[in-house]
């Protein structure tokens, strides 16, 4: 029975008792006649209603219909059409087995007509067999070499690789991604170890590791000393099998990638790090936004202007740090990242090291690109800190102030990543920096060196920091704070993400407390009441002798003996006891806002109100803006 709400009830005739036009018009629209509708109570109050009695199909007759839909949804990265009737999937579709109960569900797709027959592991040639009933399924294709199960096909994997890796010389490296993808592409796995000429362990680990997991889908053995061994794991699809013939295969197969490895590398190392870096003319960063190499100087500097303001704090080689900035970028003209483009940086340290360069510089370029990933580790040194943070700020300033916005889910240059990073190094490593002003630098260095068209440097450095800020309120919300929360610790907050976290902290941590959201809405009622007076005034002093009201006069002696008191607690960090000290200032904040009229007759009286207010909001803004809690 299937009811469709229509206009109101009233509508449905007039005051001759003839049905309206609106009731016949809804009525024909659902192929009834209007004597047929029913009045009813629905959520807009009394209205017409068309109750229909849909009549039922096989349940056959639905999923032929529900079956191919489902296929059809499926969505990969590239689709062809494999016969004629151009039905577009990753792969040509061999067998459909589609089954109700006991019988099949009958339809065609992609020139095949489905039935009740699997066929199990192709390369193996099963002939098909009848499927009596969904729930030996599974087991008949396991009986033929296929695992339907992800889970049991991943356990079968990992045991594999475990029983493999007892002959070998260490352990097996199961990467999640490289075990996950070898999960997706095989239905009955079977471990192969193979051995490599340990001659090629010579080759920078991070190099050998990606020819083995991202090109060959080959598992690494890792010896007891955490190096790369020469052993490692292929998986095919079957049984075991003419394992010796496979293993030879795979063997000569990653020989010929390594050779190629060998060959990129012995290359590159014809030129030193710093020849590379001169060849970053040619080579474009961003339409509109210059080469590499503006990036690289931009970067350059804005990374000494970081380290300057560090030095106040932490011990920092400024060289080190010009020097990889100046660096960062140098091995993307090498023939392995050419190759490899996830190896940036990993390849820029081996050559640093390789040119003698000091193991800072070395470290730094490693550690330049990180965090890749939003969980991915941070950069640990100094100087790898401050190159890392200067690349990803000059990165989002350039493209911001060009107008490489992200929006919605698509955000095609990785900008969310990169201020996650930004957000992520400054709270993680606890920096305090004039973020602002270094954003200013960054967009002033874009326009002065890569930005071919000019934009407002004003706007673009807002934008940079609300996205910024953005980045910074992603990771406070997955931590578990609240929205408002965050928003009531947002002033200042990029100067010193560290301290803002540990504000938001004394922020959540009070909010239960029953005094707290009274003294929210009472620090709101005050912030409102300074805002209509556009009371700006904070030089402005406390006239006791004006102090007419007991009320007033309690809350200025109460503020008056724990000003002390917080600005202390809150210059210690510790907010979370400066808020409950302040939270405790209730009962005078209440007394004061029943008992006295802060916008009086007399002007100097009324002024003097403003001013205690001021004080008032400004000892809790040291804390947080808690006007932005809500009840």
């Amino acid at each position: 029975v299937q009811e469709i709400v229509g206009p109101p009830a009233r509508l449905w005739k007039d005051a001759t008792g003839a049905f309206t036009p609106q009731a016949a018009g809804f009525a024909r629209s659902q192929g009834l006649k209007p004597e047929e509708l029913i009045a009813a109570q629905t959520p807009k109050g009394e209205c017409l209603v068309a109750r229909k009695t849909l009549p039922g199909e096989p349940a056959s007759k639905v999923l032929a219909r529900v079956f191919p839909a489902l296929v059809a949804a499926l969505e990969f990265p590239k689709g062809l059409w494999w016969e004629e009737s151009k039905f577009h999937f990753a792969r040509p579709i061999r067998n459909l087995m589609a089954l109700y109960g006991k019988g099949p569900v009958r339809f065609s797709l992609a020139g095949i007509r489905s039935g009740n027959k699997v066929r199990g592991l192709a390369c193996l040639g099963y002939k098909p067999v009848p499927i009596p009933d969904g729930s030996r399924y599974a087991r008949a294709l396991r009986d033929r070499c296929v695992l339907v199960d992800v889970a049991e096909r991943r356990e079968a994997l990992v045991a594999a690789l475990d029983q493999a890796a007892k002959r070998s010389s260490g352990t097996v490296d199961k990467d999640p991604a490289l075990l996950e993808r070898v999960v997706c592409l095989t239905e009955h796995p079977v471990a192969v170890l193979c051995r490599f000429d340990p001659a090629y362990l010579d080759l920078p680990a991070a190099l050998l590791s990606t020819v083995l997991k991202t090109q060959m889908n080959f598992f690494p053995v890792v010896g007891r000393d955490g190096r790369l061994t020469a052993d490692f794991i292929g998986v095919r699809d079957g049984v075991s099998e003419g394992q010796k013939e496979v293993q030879e295969g795979y063997e000569r197969v990653l020989a010929a990638r390594l050779s190629d490895a060998r060959f990129f590398v012995a290359r590159d190392r014809e030129t030193t790090l710093e020849a590379k870096a001169a060849k970053l003319a040619g080579v474009g960063f961003q339409k509109g936004l210059g080469t590499m190499a503006d990036k690289a100087e931009r970067v350059r500097r804005l990374a000494g202007r970081i380290a300057e303001e560090l030095l106040q704090d932490q011990d920092v080689d400024s060289q080190a740090v010009d020097a990889i900035a100046r660096l960062a970028y140098a091995d993307l003209v090498t023939g392995v990242v050419g190759e490899f483009p996830e190896l940036q940086g990993a390849m820029g340290a081996f050559y640093a090291r390789a040119d003698g360069l000091d193991e800072k510089v070395a470290l730094g370029l490693e550690e330049f690109y990180q965090p890749a990933a939003a969980k991915a580790p941070l950069p640990t040194h100094a100087e790898g800190i401050v190159a890392a943070l200067a690349g990803k700020l000059d990165t989002i300033a350039a493209m911001l102030g060009a107008g490489f916005k992200p929006s919605g889910s698509e955000d095609p240059f990785g900008l969310r990543r990169l201020g996650n990073g930004v957000a992520r190094i400054l709270l993680e490593r606890q920096l305090t920096l004039p973020v602002g002003t270094l954003i200013e630098t960054a967009v002033s260095l874009v326009l002065e060196r890569g930005a071919a068209s000019p934009f407002d440097a004003a706007a673009a450095g807002r934008e940079v920091s609300e996205f910024l800020w953005q980045r910074a309120e992603s990771l406070f919300l997955e931590k578990g704070f609240k929205a408002d929360e965050i928003r009531s610790v947002k002033d200042g907050a990029l100067g010193d993400l560290a301290r803002a976290f540990r504000r938001l902290c004394a922020v959540h941590a009070l909010r239960p407390d029953p005094d707290f959201a009274a003294i929210a809405q009472a620090f709101k009622r005050a912030s409102n009441i300074l805002r209509q007076a556009s009371w700006n005034d904070s030089s402005h002093g406390v006239d006791q002798a004006l102090l007419a009201e007991d009320a007033e006069r309690a809350l200025f002696d109460t503020l008056c003996r724990i000003k002390g008191e917080v600005a202390q607690k809150v210059s210690d960090g510790d907010f979370e006891d400066g808020l409950r000290t302040l939270v405790r200032l209730k009962p005078e904040v209440d007394v004061f806002f029943e008992k006295v009229l802060v916008n009086a007759p007399d002007a100097s009286v009324r002024s003097n109100r403003l001013a205690l207010l001021d004080h008032l909001v400004r000892l809790f803004r040291s804390v947080a803006d808690i006007s932005h809690i809500q009840n």
